[in-house]
C-alpha cells in the first residue's frame, strides 16, 4: 500500500519489507513525519536493530505510556527478520491487542504473506513493499521523481539518465536533484543537460580506472572499482565501458601515429572537452602493444562474465589486476 494513501489514519503496526533500501528509507522517513507530527522525536521515537536486542525489552517499551500523557509513542525495529522468527507467537498475541498509545514499525527483508502473523496484520496495520524496480521501470520512476523537485524531464532524458546512471534509486536521485539545480529557472530537464552532467560523472569514474591501469597501481584501480560499484555501476557494464574506453585510445594512438591533429581525434572519438587533456596523457602512457593486450583480456572477462560460474565482483578484481601488471 502506498503510504500517502493512509496519511488520515493511524495504525497500530506497520510492515515495511523488500530489497530497495531507497524505497525503505523514504517510507521511513514518510512515516516518522506523519507519526510523531507536533511531537519530539527524543521523547517519542525509540529505535532497535532487532538482532542486537531481545524481544521482551521491545514488547515491554510497546507497552509502556509515553514520557508526556496524550502523546504516541513510535517503536522502530530494524532488521527485525530475526525479532519477527524470534517472537512470532508473542507477535501474534500483541496483533489482536495492541498497546493504543504505541506504534510498532517492522523493516523485514522478507514478509511470508501466508503466515497467521502476517493475517493478523492485515486485520489492524499497514503492510508496504519496497521491491527493487527493473531497469524498464526506471525511466517512468524518473519522470515521477523529478516532480518532486517542481522541474520535469523528457521521456528521452529520463531513458539517458537510467542508461548513464545505473540503478541504484539513491545514486539517480542526487542526479535529479543536480540536474534540477543546474536548470536554474527552466523547468524541463533534456538530453543536453544529461549529456553535460551525468555523462562527465559516468565518464569520470572511467577515466580514474583507467588512468589508475595506465599508473599500473592496482590499490587506486581497485579502490575506484570498488566506488563504483557500491554507486550502483552494474557489473557487466563496467567491462563494457572499459573495453570502449580502451578501444578509443587504441584508435586515438592509431590515428596520432599516422599524424592526425588532435582536434580530428577529439571529434572522431567524441571527446567530450572536459576529458580532452586526460585522454591524450592516457593516449601517450599506453603503447599499441599494451592497448592490444588489455583490450583481448576485457574481450575474455566479457565472455566469463556471461558463461563463468565466478562471483561478477571476483572476476572484475581479477580483471583489474591482470590490467595493472
Amino acid at each position: 500500500m502506498d503510504i500517502h494513501q493512509c496519511k488520515d489514519k493511524i495504525f497500530p503496526i506497520y510492515v515495511v519489507f523488500g530489497d530497495e533500501e531507497f524505497f525503505i528509507r523514504e517510507a521511513l522517513s514518510s512515516l516518522k513525519a506523519h507519526l510523531l507530527k507536533d511531537t519530539d522525536p527524543t521523547i517519542s521515537l525509540v529505535e532497535f536493530k532487532g538482532d542486537e536486542v531481545a524481544g521482551g525489552i521491545i514488547f515491554d517499551e510497546l507497552r509502556t505510556m509515553p514520557f508526556f500523557a496524550g502523546k504516541n509513542k513510535v517503536v522502530i525495529v530494524e532488521e527485525a527478520d530475526s525479532f519477527v522468527e524470534k517472537n512470532r507467537q508473542v507477535l501474534e498475541k500483541y496483533v489482536q491487542a495492541p498497546a493504543s498509545h504505541s506504534q510498532l514499525i517492522l523493516v523485514c527483508d522478507k514478509w511470508d504473506k501466508r503466515t497467521k502473523l502476517a493475517t493478523l496484520v492485515d486485520k489492524v496495520g499497514i503492510l508496504v513493499e519496497c521491491k527493487k524496480l527493473k531497469d524498464h521501470q526506471l525511466p517512468n520512476w524518473i519522470i515521477t521523481r523529478t516532480k518532486q523537485y517542481t522541474k520535469k524531464v523528457t521521456t528521452k532524458a529520463a531513458q539517458m539518465i537510467a542508461e548513464n546512471a545505473g540503478n541504484n534509486l539513491a545514486i539517480l536521485d542526487k542526479h535529479i536533484e543536480k540536474l534540477s539545480i543546474y536548470l536554474g529557472d527552466r523547468t524541463a530537464i533534456d538530453e543536453k543537460d544529461v549529456e553535460a552532467l551525468v555523462g562527465i560523472d559516468r565518464n569520470r569514474t572511467i577515466f580514474e580506472l583507467t588512468d589508475a591501469v595506465a599508473q599500473r597501481n592496482v590499490t587506486l584501480a581497485l579502490k575506484t572499482l570498488s566506488q563504483m560499484l557500491i554507486h550502483g555501476e552494474d557489473s557487466v557494464k563496467i567491462i563494457s565501458l572499459l573495453a570502449w574506453q580502451m578501444k578509443r585510445l587504441w584508435r586515438a594512438k592509431q590515428m596520432l601515429n599516422k599524424g592526425e591533429h588532435e582536434s580530428k581525434v577529439t571529434s572522431e572519438l567524441q571527446v567530450l572537452p572536459f576529458f580532452a587533456k586526460r585522454f591524450f596523457e592516457q593516449v601517450k602512457i599506453f603503447t599499441e602493444k599494451d592497448l592490444t593486450k588489455k583490450y583481448a583480456l576485457l574481450l575474455e572477462a566479457d565472455v566469463k562474465s556471461k558463461t563463468s560460474s565466478f562471483s561478477m565482483q571476483l572476476l572484475l578484481e581479477l580483471l583489474v589486476y591482470k590490467l595493472c601488471v
